[in-house]
């Protein structure tokens, strides 16, 4: 496999090369004028037609001819070709377009063959649109694959761009969410997945390959323009995470003057009143105004010193807002720039990105760390106070259970006779089998030697078996060493209702306690069973 993949890249081609001059028809074309008069013009080119009226151009086939296609790229064109007077290819999406006057620009291809060698060649050119009436683009002919070819060659890279920003936009959405979720906070990451997706389908609609790859070419092109109206939107979104929502106010603003104007235009082009290629100054001029009040925002920031905190993002902002200005400007000229621009920008906006998301990442680990450390008892294990109150008040509203006050005895007498080693041996001990034996149960130490647990979805009866196990289990383990052996437990229980107080129920399940340490310890009771006495 190794020799091939060798082979391929070391020898030369055997195909036949296809440039652009091999497949470029060289005969003459000409002219028809309104007055019936012809003169001979110059292919590509562009000639002055008023919008809806017909640019009529003419050639005769070499006698030679015997080539299967002829080929002209439509810009926003109704196309009509004529082979010796014979209608031979219609394009005109009047019927398969959503809306709006024009069809989709794309490749036109009209089939002929060596039978038609000196016959007369008639294309018919009409366009709705001031700015693209009376062009006229390079005509093609050869075989078909030949043609696609070559069109495939030029504008390939250009696609496989934006396919690849679409696929890593949806990636750094998804993982934008996730770290939502695990962190429980918003990353700027998340904006800049939703402006990777909307530069990809602009690459996307702006691709000469386009009609190979969607069924619909008008409604891709279409999405063009809407990216152009609403590119502001995430951009916005991410500057005011960026700047901390200090400009907050403003940037709504801004979005409401967006959204209106993405309703005029839309209505518009619905209504064929005027399409979107004609009404664009209008997004030209919000998108401007948008990035005026960036601009402004972030000159604020600089003077005030705040724009130290966001650098990187600033450097990749500036840039992505560059490349955006650069391609809106040239969305309705002839020649496009197809998205080129925004895709450098949103990458180098992507790096500093990611470059600022793994610093917060590893800020919000350690936040992570130091609260699990302070809010973990170091003996233990367990929650302490305030974590464990908080686990068991959420557990409470949600399921009925059992709320348990435990307190061991003699844990003086230990430190005093064997050393405060033996007490915390004894305190793990606690804790070790509080955790064994009420499974599933929430367990957190209140401090010295009180502890506290919830187990939810248990009655009174499987609670006297559960308590059972424990002091059978805490007995064990603690007579297993001399300076242990004086520990016992002492345990305050009480019953609980789904989403009721847990202050009342923490006050009888402690009543409940302090009834057991005066009458002997080493028992527990249920804060029912003394209600009822």
């Amino acid at each position: 496999m190794q020799h091939f993949f060798l082979g391929q890249s070391i020898y030369p081609s055997e195909r036949e090369t296809v440039t652009e001059e091999s497949i470029t028809y060289t005969g003459t074309f000409y002219r028809e004028l309104p007055d019936g008069t012809e003169e001979e013009i110059r292919v590509p080119d562009r000639y002055d037609v008023p919008a809806g009226e017909l640019l009529v151009i003419r050639s005769v086939l070499p006698q030679d001819y015997n080539e299967n296609t002829i080929a002209i790229r439509s810009s926003l064109e109704n196309v009509r070709v004529y082979i010796g007077g014979e209608l031979r290819t219609v394009y005109d999406t009047k019927n398969t377009r959503p809306f709006g006057k024009n069809s989709a620009s794309g490749y036109v291809f009209c089939e002929t063959s060596g039978e038609d060698a000196g016959q007369e060649v008639r294309i018919e050119l009409q366009s709705f649109t001031e700015k693209y009436s009376g062009v006229v683009n390079t005509v093609y002919c050869g075989d078909k694959l030949d043609i696609w070819g070559y069109i495939f060659h030029c504008y390939f890279m250009v696609t496989l761009i934006a396919c690849t920003m679409l696929f890593s936009g949806l990636v750094v959405l998804i993982i934008s969410l996730v770290l939502d979720i695990v962190y429980k906070t918003r990353f700027d990451l998340e904006y800049l997945g939703w402006c990777m997706i909307l530069g990809a389908v602009w690459m996307l609609g702006e691709s000469k390959l386009r009609q190979l790859f969607v069924p619909n070419a008008s409604i891709l092109s279409n999405m063009c323009f809407f990216v152009v109206m609403i590119c502001p939107v995430p951009i916005m979104f991410y500057i005011d995470s960026v700047q901390q929502g200090r400009y907050r106010k403003v940037y709504h603003v801004a979005e409401c003057i967006i959204c209106v104007n993405f309703v005029i235009c839309t209505v518009l082009q619905v209504l064929n009143i005027a399409d979107f290629i004609s009404t664009m100054f209008l997004s030209h001029i919000v998108i401007a105004g948008t990035f005026l009040t960036i601009f402004i925002t972030i000159c604020r920031d600089l003077i005030k010193g705040t724009a130290k905190h966001y650098k990187l993002p600033l450097i990749g902002l500036v840039a992505a807002m560059i490349a955006v200005m650069l391609e809106v400007t040239e969305v309705y000229r002839v020649v496009s720039m197809s998205g080129i621009f925004i895709a450098i920008g949103l990458v180098v906006l992507l790096v500093v990105t990611l470059i600022q998301t793994m610093d917060r990442i590893r800020e919000l680990e350690l936040a992570r760390q130091k609260e699990a450390r302070e809010s973990l008892d170091y003996l233990t294990g367990l929650p302490m106070r305030h974590k464990g109150e908080t686990l068991i008040i959420e557990k409470m509203q949600e399921h009925d259970g059992c709320l348990g006050f435990v307190d061991m005895d003699n844990l003086k007498k230990i430190n005093d006779v064997y050393g405060h080693k033996a007490g915390d041996h004894a305190l793990r001990l606690v804790g070790a089998m509080l955790t064994a034996c009420m499974e599933n149960a929430v367990v957190c130490r209140l401090g010295g030697d009180e502890f506290l647990f919830y187990l939810s979805e248990v009655s009174e009866v499987e609670m006297n078996t559960q308590m059972r196990k424990l002091f059978d289990s805490f007995e064990a383990a603690k007579n297993a060493t001399t300076e242990t052996s004086p520990a016992f437990l002492s345990c305050g229980l009480c019953m609980c209702r789904q989403g009721e107080s847990f202050e009342e129920y923490y006050i009888r399940a402690d009543k409940a306690l302090y009834y057991v340490k005066q009458n002997g310890k080493n028992n527990y009771r249920f804060y029912e069973e003394l209600a009822e006495q």
